[in-house]
C-alpha cells in the first residue's frame, strides 16, 4: 500500500475509534454513579425503609 492510502485509512477509521473511546470514557462515569445509586436503594430496601 501507498503511503497516501495509509493515510486515508487513519483518517477515515481513527477519528470513529476516538470518539468512540471519548464516549465510553463519558458513559461508564454515569455508569459507575448508576450502580452507587442502585447499590444504596437496595441497602434502602433491606433495611425496610419506605422509599416512596
Amino acid at each position: 500500500m501507498e503511503q497516501m492510502e495509509w493515510v486515508n485509512i487513519i483518517g477515515n477509521v481513527g477519528f470513529p475509534i476516538v470518539l468512540v473511546f471519548y464516549l465510553l470514557a463519558r458513559l461508564e462515569k454515569g455508569f459507575t454513579r448508576l450502580e452507587l445509586v442502585i447499590k444504596e436503594l437496595v441497602d434502602e430496601v433491606k433495611r425496610g425503609k419506605k422509599i416512596w
